[in-house]
């Protein structure tokens, strides 16, 4: 398997996790020094990121990566893509962030962790 490959599996993995608000996952997944930076400029910890999901801040019920690319450094990855997540709001609803996203993993001590996320919104369509 390809270190591509690896990290690929990884992205899936913290997807999955985020809908599922799997701490387990979600902790051995993020690094300790993680920057989460939102599309609203907001920016998380690794433990504030994590109570974020758990206590459904970020009620995540979907997410999509219709475009991703996987760049390797040696032990930085680096991935760049488009997303589009669902989130379920406190009332029922959902809503839907469409982003570019920039997305940081480091290999430390041997495991890959992601170390950085920052996200644009794509704005909608003039009419």
């Amino acid at each position: 398997m390809s270190t591509e490959q690896d990290i690929l599996a990884l992205e899936n993995r913290r997807y999955k996790a985020m809908v599922e608000a799997d701490k387990a996952a979600l902790d051995e997944l993020l690094a300790d020094d993680l920057i989460y930076t939102h599309s609203n400029a907001v920016i998380d910890t690794k433990q504030s990121y994590i109570e974020g999901i758990l206590n459904g801040r970020w009620a995540y019920a979907a997410a999509e990566r219709p475009v991703e690319k996987i760049d390797v450094f040696g032990d930085c990855a680096r991935v760049t893509g488009h997303v589009r997540l669902t989130l379920k709001n406190a009332d029922g609803t959902t809503r839907s962030v469409n982003g570019r996203f920039l997305n940081l993993w480091l290999k430390r001590h041997g495991k890959w962790q992601m170390a950085g996320w920052q996200s644009t919104p794509i704005p909608a369509p003039a009419k």
